[in-house]
């Protein structure tokens, strides 16, 4: 292994050193054993001289203890070639785990100091609770008169230092965090809370109208489709697209949905009113009729037979609504009730008839009179205005669906009149 032969080559030069060491007074004994032999005795006083010279302990000195050897690490020692021969398995897989168990080379325990034992701390004071904070803020907020001071912040802020002061007040003034408070509090903390959202709105358009631009126009999506065709509960439903990606320069924050509350006979829209505001992220939207103010909408087609009805989608910001994108919803040919026959009027009995589909003259159902086309009326209804027409001889409204007579079977008169009116003074 790698790091065995290191170890090994370690060992080797610190037992090279060491006889490097001794080494030179190796040779000195050997050099006077020498001289002893032949008889050189001067030579070996000057060798002593020479070695007394150059040793540099003065003489008083007592001689160096001798070095102390180096404390060797347990892994060092571990390391070492075992004295016994290893047979077997287990005792191999044994020493395995003692070299492993045993802490890295040169690795001391570090004791950590422990701080001196002081007195023990003091009561700290109490904090002032949520509900106090609550309270102050409740009091501050409704005698604030900018919103800049509802939100204590500056009116040249951006939209997320706008957002960030928002979140920390809705987080306190949250109708769960004053249920410690009386009544009277809870009632002003959710004034505040509403004045809250006021400020936070006003402050978010002021900065889009300084920075953002006009949002792009909705795309149309998917064809209007009618999900309920019953009188007095009818439901449409319309859709757009999404952008894919927003455009941090002209953000979308609502989507406003607006109808018509009148049509004129040329069939022209008049008094647009808003329907809805949707959120940012939907993007579909069902108009109904038992919703007040989507009724009036509704109504306002059935009044004039309008083969379509009107509705409009914008994209809005705090720059200002974007393009409109209009929408034509079927309306005639999705209710049958609106597919009805008009009337002609008699300039004789001054009875309702209804005018014939292919005929160029009708027969009145109460003189029997033929009618021409140029005698046809409409007849509006005294209650809502819709107009009123005839199905299967009943004559109703197509909007409040009130009815106003029946049909009677056509008769020709044989009187002189009749017989003026067709062959003049010829007889028959």
């Amino acid at each position: 292994m790698p790091w065995r032969s290191k170890l090994t080559r370690l060992q080797v030069l610190s037992e090279w050193q060491t006889s490097r060491r001794r080494r030179p007074r190796c040779k000195d004994l050997k050099k006077r054993a020498a001289a002893a032999d032949t008889g050189e005795t001067e030579q070996i006083d000057d060798i002593t001289r020479m070695d007394e010279e150059n040793d540099p302990r003065p003489e008083t000195q007592e001689p160096r203890p001798p070095a102390r050897p180096c404390p060797r690490s347990p892994l060092l020692k571990a390391m070492d070639a075992p004295r016994f021969s290893i047979k077997s398995r287990s005792s191999k897989r044994q020493l395995l785990m003692q070299l492993a168990l045993l802490p890295p080379t040169g690795a001391r325990a570090k004791v950590k100091p422990t701080p001196p034992g002081g007195p023990p701390p003091k009561a700290a004071a109490k904090a002032p609770t949520k509900t106090r904070d609550a309270s102050s803020e409740i009091q501050r907020i409704l005698g604030a008169a900018s919103a800049e001071e509802k939100l204590q912040i500056s009116g040249e802020a951006t939209e997320e230092a706008i957002l960030k002061v928002w979140k920390k007040l809705v987080l306190l003034l949250h109708p769960d965090k004053l249920q410690s408070l009386d009544d009277d509090t809870k009632a002003k903390g959710a004034e505040a809370l509403h004045e809250v959202h006021a400020a936070k709105e006003e402050l978010r358009q002021r900065a889009q109208q300084a920075c953002a631009q006009v949002p792009v126009p909705p795309t149309r999506g998917s064809a209007p489709r009618c999900l309920n065709a019953t009188p007095g509960a009818r439901k449409y439903e319309i859709s757009w697209m999404l952008p894919e990606v927003q455009d941090p320069k002209a953000p979308i924050e609502k989507y406003e949905v607006w109808g018509p509350r009148y049509c004129s006979e040329p069939g022209e829209t008049f008094d647009w009113v808003l329907l809805a505001t949707l959120p940012p992220l939907q993007s579909q939207f069902i108009i109904v009729e038992e919703a007040p103010t989507q009724q009036d909408v509704m109504w306002a087609a059935d009044r004039v037979l309008r083969p379509t009805m009107s509705l409009a989608v914008y994209a809005v910001n705090g720059k200002g609504p974007s393009e409109a994108l209009s929408l034509e919803l079927p309306w005639t040919s999705a209710f049958p009730w609106l597919r009805g026959v008009g009337s002609l009027l008699c300039g004789k009995c001054f009875k309702l008839t209804p005018r014939g589909a292919r005929q160029a003259w009708t027969a009145c159902a109460g003189c029997g009179v033929g009618l021409a086309a140029e005698l046809a009326i409409v007849v509006r209804c005294t209650g809502c205005g819709g107009e009123v027409l005839w199905q299967h001889n009943a004559l109703s409204c197509t909007s409040c669906r009130k009815s106003f007579g029946h049909n009677m079977p056509s008769r020709r008169s044989h009187g002189q009149d009749g017989h003026d009116r067709y062959h003049g003074a010829r007889a028959w």
